[in-house]
């Protein structure tokens, strides 16, 4: 029971696959990881020996430092005595030392003579074990320790370091001693206890020759069993550096040794193989069975979901044949995968469908049987009846040709019948009327003799069929909207909309009847209809760009090159009146420009002045001898125009300049009335820049002689509002803004001290230095300045540039503004060329900077006061053309 189902299977299945590869691993670990782990343990346990031994080694380097200390001092000390030493002072420094240590027992100078001149010593001779390491020290010059001893005074266990005293020479004199406790390292030795005795490890101390020492043991009691049993063990044996496994009553150990050098000690550590691999194997283990726990978690899991993911298609198909065997065919299997279940579903669904048409079929073509069933029944019936009718047929019959005939007669359409062979046999008598011709002189006649051009327009599908040289086609379908032009008997061409019908007797052609309608008055209408409203299109084109700029030339240019791109014209310029009556090129398009007159025109020397005199269009359609002159004879030469119109630009009664094409054929009337109708909107414009130009030069005047009324209070600030208004608009337009916002920071520059004006004249004329009453008195002239213009209708830029053009990058400075989060960039700009210009002026209490040196102070401060990309603008200027910047500097205003 439980293998019957296909997901316990599977999950039975992935539990055996996961659990081979378990145990293969388990096995592998036996034989190889296992020693590859024991090996990888024991060099950890090596890395900690060393690490000890190095610190007790670096414990012994600090004491013979503080011995290299009294050295030093007691040469310092000979040599303050001229070698005559104060053995008191020194006896008393040695004795305050060896006090003052926790480590030092004594410490004591020798000379050659063996005398002592430590007076805390009882004796005054060297202990006889030390003589050989005294010697020792005497012939290598080198510091040495003595191995441990029992202290003959104390009782206690010492060692012995001996250092040399050289003099210059490097000749010894002295030797220094001191005797160290051994209880000093304990708590270095202490700490190694912990770790490896108190893990089960064994440590012995050795010397390099092999000796025990065991003042490691002395007042602990760890003496144990194994240290009993060292006695029977071969030292020699257990320091050989080859030796890394020792065996000790049938009991194996790994061997860890590490050197301490200063004092020729080796330390050994003795670890039990069997404890030692036990405990690792049972870290391995642990870590095997969680391996194995997550492991089975994992693939049960997997398991799981994989199941699922079968067994849901598989029951979705088991689900659709059962309502496959029900009879429903409209039940889908709702599940669409890539995979092979999903298009065995696709192809499942797929099936049904194909039966749920088949069924329905059937169910059909049963019906459609009932009923021609039905219908063969009813049609007995109705022949019987129709015979009848039949022979009342024939006698209407007879009258329905005579009315049909009447009214082919009377139709306002063209009717004709045409054979096979296109021979005309039938014209109704519109004949006369449409194509001039009388019926005998059509009938008999081929049918394309009269067509001049013949095709077919689908109104639904939106295509033409040329039939011009195929009219078997004519033959092969019926047509509803065939477009035709014919030849009348005087030439003219009629357009003609043909409906066409084809005649069948048993399955052959014998004619086709024609229906023709005059569409030619209606045709002329569309073409106007189309012509106009391609003027429309091309007036509109160009009227965009015309409410596009305020820049007259600009301006101009675009309309030019509109016209040559939408007229496919070689040649259009436009000539503006100038004030001393001559017309001056504006602006030119075409692909003949390099050869146009480039000079002004007098009015009364040319056919353009002509359009000028007389106010109207003057249009050209053959150059003569009498309207060529030296100012178009290179273009009439060139070959490639022979045709001109030239359009007066009117406004206002007023004739403000021309408007002149050349072209290679004549213009027509239609792109002539787009010609008159952009000059109407271009002269127009024209009046209106100079409207706007002239107000805004009044303006700019109102403004000027303002800011003129604020510097009159101070002789040293003439000019500088002017000043600073040109640089500011030199470098917006460098930065790439726009000509509106250019205009309006070269305002703000003007106006920026506008608010000085409420200032006391004896602030800002005083010659010296303003007093800090005074200086925030002038800090006032932003808000004021602000306050003075809110309600007079100046932009945001231009009031951005009054109260903040003394606000620093970094939102330092006046006026103080807690909700500015960023400076706008207009009041940056026209604070560097405010600092620009009040660096590079004479004022009352300084001279002025060269406009460099200004600059470099700019740079300075360039990204704390001043905007960076500002700074980096005025720059590039002043690289480029430093001549601008200094003739700016040294004007005054226009």
């Amino acid at each position: 029971m439980i293998l019957d189902s296909f997901k316990r299977k599977l999950i039975i299945t992935l539990v055996i696959l996961a659990i081979i590869p378990i145990i293969t691993l388990r096995m592998a670990i036996d034989f190889t990881v296992k020693e590859q782990i024991i090996n990888q343990a024991i060099s950890i346990e090596k890395q900690f020996i060393d690490n000890k031994a190095d610190e007790i080694n670096r414990w012994f380097s600090d004491k013979e430092q503080i011995l290299e200390t009294v050295v030093n001092n007691y040469l310092v000390h000979k040599e303050e005595k001229e070698s005559e030493v104060d053995f008191e002072k020194v006896n008393y420094y040695l004795t305050n030392l060896a006090e003052k240590t926790n480590f030092f027992s004594d410490i004591y100078i020798i000379v050659k003579d063996m005398t002592k001149n430590n007076f805390v010593l009882l004796d005054d001779e060297i202990d006889v074990r030390l003589k050989p390491l005294y010697y020792k020290v005497l012939k290598t010059g080198n510091t040495l320790w003595s191995q441990p001893y029992k202290d003959l005074k104390t009782g206690k266990t010492i060692l012995t370091v001996f250092m040399p005293v050289k003099d210059e020479t490097g000749k010894i004199e002295e030797i220094i001693g001191a005797d160290v406790f051994v209880n000093s390292i304990e708590d270095i030795l202490g700490n190694l206890e912990n770790k490896l005795v108190s893990g089960g490890f064994n440590i012995i101390i050795t010397t390099l020759e092999g000796k025990k020492l065991d003042f490691f043991y002395e007042n602990k009691n760890i003496i144990n069993n194994f240290n009993k049993e060292l006695k029977n063990v071969n030292l020699i044996e257990l320091i050989n550096e080859n030796n890394r496994e020792i065996s000790i009553r049938d009991k194996e150990y790994f061997i860890i040794k590490s050197i301490i050098p200063k004092v020729r000690w080796k330390l050994i550590c003795l670890i039990d193989k069997s404890v030692f691999q036990k405990s690792i194997i049972e870290i391995i283990n642990k870590y095997v069975i969680v391996t194995i726990v997550f492991t089975l978690i994992f693939v049960i899991l997997l398991a799981s979901f994989l199941s699922a993911q079968f067994s849901k298609p598989l029951e979705e198909l088991k689900k659709g044949a059962i309502e496959l065997y029900k009879g429903n065919y409209n039940y889908r299997i709702p599940m669409y995968r890539n995979d092979e279940f999903g298009q065995l579903a696709k192809a499942f669904n797929r099936t049904i469908e194909e039966l749920d048409k088949s069924y329905k079929r059937l169910n059909e073509q049963t019906k459609m049987l009932i009923e021609n069933n039905k219908q063969l029944q009813g049609m007995n019936v109705e022949l019987e009846a129709s015979y009848e009718q039949l022979q009342y047929m024939a006698l209407e019959l007879n009258d329905s040709e005579e009315k049909y005939k009447l009214l082919v007669e009377n139709m306002n359409d063209l009717v004709c019948v045409v054979d096979p062979n296109y021979k005309i046999i039938f014209v109704n008598d519109q004949v006369k009327y449409m194509l001039k011709y009388d019926k005998e002189e059509v009938v008999g006649k081929d049918v394309r003799n009269f067509l001049s051009k013949i095709w077919y327009f689908d109104s639904k599908n939106g295509k033409s069929d040329d039939l011009n040289n195929n009219f078997e086609k004519l033959l092969k379908s019926d047509y509803d909207s065939i477009q035709v032009v014919l030849i009348s008997k005087n030439g003219k061409e009629v357009i003609g909309e043909v409906s066409t019908r084809r005649i069948f007797d048993n399955e052959k052609l014998i004619s086709v009847y024609v229906v023709l309608r005059d569409i030619t008055e209606r045709k002329k209408l569309y073409s106007q209809i189309i012509r106009k409203n391609e003027e429309l299109s091309t007036i509109n084109k160009i009227s965009k760009n015309l409410n596009s700029t305020m820049d007259l030339d600009k301006l101009l240019k675009m309309v030019v090159d509109d016209i040559v791109d939408l007229m496919k014209i070689p040649l259009c310029t436009i000539r503006l009146l100038t004030d001393d009556n001559k017309l001056k090129l504006m602006a030119y398009s075409g692909e003949l420009t390099d050869i146009i007159w480039f000079d002004d025109i007098p009015v009364d020397d040319d056919i353009l002045g002509k359009a000028v005199i007389e106010g109207k269009t003057i249009i050209i359609n053959k150059f003569t001898e009498e309207n060529i002159s030296k100012y178009n004879e290179k273009i009439v030469k060139s070959g490639k125009v022979n045709c001109a119109n030239t359009i007066p630009l009117i406004a206002r009664e007023k004739t403000l300049g021309v408007l002149a094409v050349t072209t290679k054929q004549e213009i027509n009337e239609s792109q002539t009335a787009i010609l008159t109708s952009v000059a109407n909107q271009v002269a127009m414009i024209i009046e209106n820049i100079n409207l706007y130009n002239g107000l805004k030069e009044s303006y700019l005047r109102t403004i000027k002689t303002l800011a003129a009324a604020v510097e009159a209070k101070d002789k040293y600030t003439e000019g500088h509002s002017y000043r600073v208004s040109k640089y500011s608009y030199l470098i917006a337009k460098h930065m790439g803004l726009s000509d509106k916002v250019c205009e309006e920071v070269e305002i703000g520059g003007i106006l920026h001290d506008i608010g000085k004006i409420g200032i006391r004249d004896s602030i800002l004329t005083k010659p010296g230095k303003l007093t800090d009453e005074e200086f925030n008195e002038i800090k006032r002239h932003p808000t004021i300045g602000d306050r003075i213009l809110q309600n007079v209708g100046f932009s945001n830029i231009v009031m951005n540039v009054i109260k903040y053009h003394h606000k620093r990058y970094d939102l330092k400075g006046y006026p103080e503004e807690s909700k500015l989060e960023e400076l706008p960039l207009e009041a940056c700009i026209v604070g560097v060329a405010d600092a620009l210009d009040a660096m590079a002026s004479n004022r009352s209490y300084r001279r002025a900077m060269s406009i460099e040196e200004a600059i470099k102070e700019i740079i300075k401060n360039k990204g704390t006061q001043f905007h960076p990309k500002v700074v980096d603008s005025l720059v590039d200027i002043y690289n480029k053309n430093p001549k601008i910047i200094i003739e700016i500097s040294k004007s005054y205003c226009d």
